[in-house]
């Protein structure tokens, strides 16, 4: 299994870039700026179903972060290894802007995992020509003609991409199918937290198809040995491990004043991060990686599993007494559908520009927080 996605993978870069003729224009898969499993996956196989469906219109996978930045996710990693797929075959933000620049060419892409285009994508994409995608609709690109435009509610975008090919589009030769399902079932494992969490009917109708596929192959031990490498953040900076499940947004107020937002998803718990790096590493990190990126608003989402029990924090920092104050009235204001509850003073920070709570709705990830989040600067 893999050898199909490999052969593929090794012919878009040997061949197929080779022979693309400058002026002409280029297609691509782009998954969301957080690069994570479920990103990539779609990614991959979307790209690979594609070119199984229509060889003569190669789309190329494109992960946007920087090829460095792959080796801050240790579940992707570890994933991609099994399959025996080398980093060096996929596309990364460098690689796209060389690509537009030396071929002084178009890039039209179908965006997975999100439904408009999200950082370098954002000024290297020409046109959007197809999305599936599980989060919020921003109702954009919705006259998509020469794609699919599915947006709709799953645990996992795998699960939407998965389904399209073998129902939409009546791909369903065995051999094809295998070489994508241990790469699809490891992002529909680790969304839905071993099918326990946010499990919706697309999700359900993937992962039969995936148990008739591969049989007796264990499940369990795959989504253990993935959460394994996931939350392995042995020896990563605290910028680290803000910046490797991480995105930005820009929210508009109800006096249309931008306000950047970014958001790290972190795999450890605020106060174990606090202890593991003191608390006035974890400050001026925080307060750097602000600066670095222009926020206006940091938001810090951890989820980890105590005691057999599922668990979620939020934090939020700023600097400035403006966003300061527009950092309190969101957190109010989003703070009766997350379920925020403070947590004791003993566990956090006494700096003011600072706020740490217990997120009670664990339901909450930040698929959810976004659109929360938006509609409380909305209301400012």
């Amino acid at each position: 299994m893999g050898e199909g996605v490999l052969a593929f993978l090794k012919f878009l870069r040997t061949s197929y870039i080779v022979g693309i003729q400058e002026n002409s224009r280029l297609r691509i898969v782009c998954g969301n700026e957080a690069a994570d499993l479920d990103s990539v996956v779609c990614a991959i196989t979307y790209a690979y179903f594609s070119y199984i469906k229509d060889p003569s219109r190669p789309v190329l996978p494109f992960v946007n972060i920087m090829k460095q930045d792959l080796e801050l996710r240790r579940d992707i990693v570890w994933v991609l290894k099994q399959r025996n797929i080398p980093h060096s075959l996929l596309y990364f933000q460098e690689d796209l802007g060389k690509l537009k620049r030396n071929l002084n060419c178009k890039i039209d892409a179908i965006l997975v995992d999100h439904n408009d285009q999200q950082s370098v994508a954002r000024k290297l994409v020409d046109s959007v020509i197809g999305i599936i995608d599980h989060h919020q609709d921003l109702g954009l690109h919705s006259h998509i003609e020469d794609g699919p435009r599915i947006v709709t509610k799953a645990g996992s975008c795998s699960s939407l991409v998965s389904n399209y090919w073998l129902d939409t589009q009546k791909l369903k030769n065995s051999n094809e199918w295998k070489n994508t399902a241990l790469l699809s079932v490891s992002a529909l494992l680790m969304d839905t937290s071993n099918m326990s969490r946010r499990v919706e009917s697309p999700d359900l109708v993937a992962c039969e198809r995936y148990k008739t596929e591969l049989g007796d192959f264990n499940f369990d031990r795959y989504f253990d040995n993935i959460l394994q490498a996931k939350e392995d953040i042995t020896g990563l900076s605290l910028r680290d491990i803000l910046r490797k499940d991480y995105k930005e947004f820009d929210f508009l107020s109800g006096q249309q004043k931008s306000v950047k937002c970014g958001m790290a998803s972190v795999v450890k718990s605020l106060d174990w991060i606090i202890e593991e790096y003191s608390v006035d590493n974890f400050a001026s990190s925080c307060s750097d990686f602000l600066d670095e990126r222009s926020l206006d608003i940091l938001l810090i989402l951890t989820s980890w599993t105590q005691e057999g029990e599922f668990r979620r924090q939020l934090a939020f920092y700023a600097k400035t007494p403006e966003n300061i104050q527009t950092s309190r009235k969101v957190a109010t204001k989003v703070q009766a559908s997350l379920i925020l509850e403070p947590l004791p003073s003993s566990m956090t920070l006494t700096d003011s520009k600072f706020l740490f709570y217990n997120q009670l709705n664990t339901d909450a990830s930040r698929k959810q927080v976004v659109p929360h989040t938006q509609t409380a600067i909305q209301s400012l």
